[in-house]
């Protein structure tokens, strides 16, 4: 049986090490991908890198680090599965250069993106294969990066059901998470006006327009600018998912973009049983169903999306209708149990 390596970035998320509940009560059940896999690489690998390698990368990126402990320890593994961008695409790169390496497969999402589209052009012929859960990137790398259909696997995207499952709570307020490609200048101006109470769960947000420019700006900064009725700041899980059953429905506002942004944040309130308000773009196209268990707005557009939220808010049987549906779509279709399977079968078919 061929030993099956994965290699991953975890930041935030910690390392394998960490306690695990199987239960999912406290924490999403991360360690059922990971339990696929044998060894399984992450920061915590580098403790076992030679001196040598240590003091050259000290003050590298922590993902090429990583990409060179894996690439010198592949006797231990018949296969190698990469998630994360940067780590991936080391990884192909110095396995293309030294013409050494064993079978690699990498889970990547924005394939169109410079900075990820040049090194696939260069390097991307020395994969064994890809998985990959948006249709419009792999549209793009089929036909822009000229990858045979067969090697780039679809999968749906993940979610864990269990930790984030539907809570009765009061539906006091709406909510907006996450920080990448987040429109948040239309999200507050379209809350001006209106009695909508709203948090924003980020710790930070890019703005790039309008009266923030283009520079990244704090939570406290953002808030004040953001009106009486908004609040912004970071949470932690469990605190993210009381947000979210408090919340009657969640708005999440994309720049203009060819991939799937937002899709975890989507996929855990579809989870917890609540429609999610989405900025209509080229690449999230997956997984809400307009009208059904979601609702699309113009991207850009305070005006449609005020009246979308204010007309959600105004009918709440509606939305926890169509909340209903987002989770029974998600029972079927995106659970973790789900991925980890297809993922699975993916690598496997590729060997």
């Amino acid at each position: 049986m061929a030993r099956i390596a994965v290699a991953m970035m975890r930041g935030a998320r910690g390392a394998s090490t960490e306690p695990r509940d199987r239960t999912g009560a406290t924490r999403p059940r991360g360690h059922l991908f990971d339990e696929m896999f044998s060894p399984v690489y992450d920061e915590s690998s580098l403790d076992a890198a030679p001196a040598a390698l240590r003091l050259m990368n000290r003050r590298g990126s922590p993902s090429v680090q990583l990409a060179l402990e894996v690439h010198r320890r592949r006797d231990e593994y018949d296969a190698i599965v990469t998630w994360g961008e940067r780590l991936s695409l080391a990884l192909m790169a110095i396995q293309w250069l030294t013409r050494q390496g064993k079978p690699h497969v990498p889970m990547l999402y924005w394939f169109s993106k410079p900075d990820v589209r040049l090194p696939m052009r260069a390097f991307g012929k020395s994969l064994r294969a890809i998985v990959t859960w948006t249709s419009v990137q792999r549209r793009f790398a089929i036909e822009e990066l000229g990858f045979a259909p067969e090697k780039i696997h679809l999968v749906k995207h993940h979610v864990d059901q269990i930790f984030w499952s539907p809570r009765e709570r009061p539906a006091e307020m709406i909510c907006s998470v996450g920080r990448e490609m987040r429109d948040y200048e239309t999200l507050i101006e379209a809350l001006r006006g209106t009695t909508l109470r709203c948090h924003i769960a980020a710790d930070h947000v890019r703005a790039n327009r309008r009266v923030l420019l283009h520079r990244q700006v704090s939570a406290k900064k953002f808030a004040a600018h953001a009106g009486p009725n908004v609040t912004v700041g970071a949470m932690t899980l469990l605190d993210l998912r009381e947000l979210y059953a408090n919340s009657l429905f969640v708005v999440v506002p994309l720049l203009k973009s060819d991939t799937d942004n937002g899709v975890t944040v989507i996929l855990q309130a579809m989870a917890m049983g609540k429609t999610v308000i989405c900025s209509r773009t080229e690449g999230q196209v997956d997984v809400i169903q307009d009208g059904v268990t979601g609702l699309y707005v113009r991207q850009g557009d305070p005006d449609a999306l005020r009246a979308a939220m204010v007309a959600l808010w105004n009918d709440p049987a509606r939305a926890r209708a169509m909340g209903e549906r987002a989770r029974k779509y998600i029972e079927e279709h995106h659970t973790l149990e789900k991925f980890c399977r297809d993922v699975k079968a993916a690598v496997e078919a590729s060997l």
